[in-house]
């Protein structure tokens, strides 16, 4: 974060600013305080947003109770629950550059724990890089706008959201394009669309330049139809020639684009497959992934400058992804699928680290593939999951797994397909992964 542990830290000590920063509670109010700080041993009513649960909780639930103030390191409380407690810990560490690093850690322990944990921890476990962007916003002066300008293409989608807050609490500048702003976001938004390109003509022509972070299209994970597809191509190919039209236009009036950054996806091999996929892997539009996924993925980067970073990213865990969420199902139930193949992943918080770390680098790589070093499989990542749950002996055929993920909709291949993919050019980068494992980014994904 782009403010120092002194400033962070009276605003975590000061319980009339956490409904600022925290957008996921909806009561945090003194009950009893021994000072205008929060100290040890003072208590609060901790109420989440979460509707129905959230009014129950706050007739029934005890005032949570201040149990850890180390001044500028960390400040905790816990709330007492059926057999059991929720607690939250928010620790601070100074960064060489002046900032301050900024971890939340959200646990439920006791019986209850699995509903108390999905009711009422989840929704306390949210966004920490928006509870930072916030934090900024209350205690800074704003962004230096002698950098460039990030223009996020997709940024309402699940990853741009995570990297345009946590640009913001590094007091980066970025912007998020979208066909319908919404109010309450913690970052600058502008309108676009093939028919609406002024004010991204407006921001191209930004006095710093700009950097171009493409994720335009509808989230991958539904089943691959043949109207998903049409669907998903609407989705990503229109929006990325209009992107690529609109920035060769306003470089035609002097525009400057330092960086322009692609996404795109590591391809989904059959179920016994074993050959290594990296940045030397030329993808197959005919016979990459589920039918017709491979020549959307090729389509997709084609439409893109040639001069572009194209970063192919695996599966995305972290604790709101919804494939996190259906392989968390099926971790904690005694099942086990019966095919294991390789599945590429990466930790959400990685994922924005790399392409921030792109953004900043004087030559980038032309390709990435963003996955974490540690080559994993389907059982491994289940077990990390909910690695206390025991022995999972039911097989699940794999034609009934099939059958199951089409009856919700889901895209069979993205568990039952074998992609070992690695990087070859992030050591070179010099990024150090936070979670270079699946037990590392397991327990971080756990609330």
């Amino acid at each position: 974060m782009a403010l120092q542990p002194d400033q962070v830290w009276d605003i975590l000590t000061d319980p009339g600013a956490w409904l600022q920063f925290d957008d996921q509670l909806q009561q945090f109010s003194p009950v009893h305080m021994t000072g205008n700080r929060l100290q040890v041993a003072d208590r609060v009513k901790v109420v989440p947003k979460a509707l129905v649960r959230g009014f129950v909780h706050a007739a029934t639930a005890p005032p949570a109770t201040i149990t850890t103030v180390a001044a500028r390191r960390e400040i905790a409380w816990r709330q007492t629950q059926p057999g059991g407690f929720t607690q939250q810990r928010w620790q601070l560490r100074a960064t060489v550059d002046g900032g301050t690093e900024l971890t939340r850690h959200t646990e439920v322990v006791g019986p209850l724990a699995a509903p108390l944990g999905a009711a009422l921890a989840a929704p306390l476990a949210g966004d920490v890089g928006a509870v930072g962007a916030r934090m900024v916003h209350m205690a800074s002066t704003g962004p230096d706008v002698a950098q460039p300008l990030t223009i996020i293409a997709g940024g309402s989608g699940y990853l741009g959201q995570r990297l345009a807050t946590r640009m913001i609490a590094a007091g980066q500048r970025a912007t998020v394009l979208t066909r319908q702003p919404t109010s309450g976001a913690t970052y600058p938004q502008a309108r676009w669309g093939q028919d609406d390109l002024g004010p991204l003509h407006e921001l191209l022509m930004d006095p710093a330049g700009v950097n171009i972070v493409n994720l335009a299209g509808k989230r991958l994970g539904p089943r691959f139809t043949p109207e998903e597809l049409r669907l998903q191509r609407a989705s990503r190919i229109v929006p990325t020639e209009t992107l690529r039209a609109a920035v060769t236009a306003a470089q035609e009036e002097g525009a400057v684009v330092h960086r322009w950054i692609q996404g795109s996806a590591v391809p989904l091999w059959g179920s016994e497959s074993t050959t290594e996929f990296t940045e030397a892997t030329s993808p197959m539009a005919d016979t990459d992934g589920p039918d017709g996924m491979g020549r959307l993925v090729t389509e997709w980067e084609a439409a893109a400058p040639d001069n572009a970073v194209f970063v192919r990213t695996g599966i995305v865990l972290g604790q709101h992804t919804e494939i996190t969420k259906g392989l968390t199902a099926m971790a904690r139930s005694t099942t086990r699928p019966s095919v294991d193949g390789f599945l590429p992943w990466i930790h959400e918080d990685d994922w924005v680290g790399l392409v921030q770390h792109l953004l900043a680098m004087h030559n980038a790589p032309t390709k990435v593939v963003a996955v974490a070093p540690q080559q994993t499989r389907l059982s491994e990542v289940i077990h990390a999951l909910v690695p206390g749950q025991g022995p999972r002996s039911i097989p699940v055929p794999a034609a009934l797994l099939r059958t199951g993920m089409n009856s919700i909709g889901m895209e069979p291949g993205l568990l039952m397909g074998s992609t070992r993919a690695r990087s070859i050019v992030i050591d070179t980068m010099g990024y150090e992964f936070l979670f270079p494992t699946i037990s590392s980014a397991g327990e971080a994904v756990s609330v």
